[in-house]
């Protein structure tokens, strides 16, 4: 995906948040849910301008990083060597942000539904769609998994994420089929904290294979 189709794409996405944002409204008390706890309990209440601010500020968020990390990437350590598959990341976090920020102001209204499971679902068909690319993301130092082992060699840094991608697919697909038949949040928090950790433990690893 070009950088401008991407920024593009964000860019429609931002104009869709403020649409929904000026749909919700009317449709919101004052006084609404704004966060809720890991046993899916509300835990915490603010304005109304919160819940409808939330989703068009992480969407003009990532637009600007979109916009600003190709620009300031170190030499040697360009974003521009993958920057295809850099802006559909992008765009793939950003349509993210949209998905949960339509979850909470659904759940923020008072809609009688499944929040924990569709959100963690959205979460881990975001690490599949993510697998699906990562072993193409070249060393930079703004995403990726940067250990202090995948910096400091290309050969650990294209091991590291080839491996990462293969977890991240197959254990996103299983981690929606697991969500949406009632695994737990626990249970999921618990299953991506495994899926984020455990290529960076094996970069080291690999570092040791690699190059001791």
């Amino acid at each position: 995906m070009k950088l401008r189709t991407g920024i593009l794409i964000q860019l429609g996405m931002l104009a869709a948040s403020l649409v929904v944002g000026a749909i919700y409204y009317s449709r919101l008390p004052e006084v609404v849910p704004t966060h809720w706890g890991l046993n899916g309990q509300i835990d915490q209440y603010g304005s109304r301008w919160t819940a409808l601010a939330m989703g068009p500020a992480m969407i003009a968020f990532m637009l600007l990083l979109t916009i600003v990390l190709p620009k300031i990437s170190p030499r040697n350590f360009e974003i521009d060597r993958f920057v295809g598959v850099f802006s559909y990341s992008m765009v793939l976090v950003t349509v993210l942000m949209f998905f949960l920020s339509l979850v909470i102001l659904r759940a923020t209204e008072g809609a009688k539904f499944a929040m924990d499971k569709f959100m963690m679902a959205g979460m881990f068909l975001f690490f599949a769609l993510l697998g699906n690319v990562l072993g193409k993301v070249r060393r930079n130092f703004f995403m990726g998994i940067r250990t202090p082992w995948t910096l400091a060699s290309e050969r650990v840094w294209d091991a590291t994420h080839r491996l990462a991608g293969r977890i991240w697919l197959v254990g996103g697909l299983i981690g929606v089929a697991a969500s949406l038949l009632g695994l737990s949040i626990m249970g999921s928090v618990a299953f991506i904290t495994v899926l984020g950790l455990w290529p960076v433990v094996q970069s080291y690893f690999l570092y040791r294979k690699l190059e001791g």
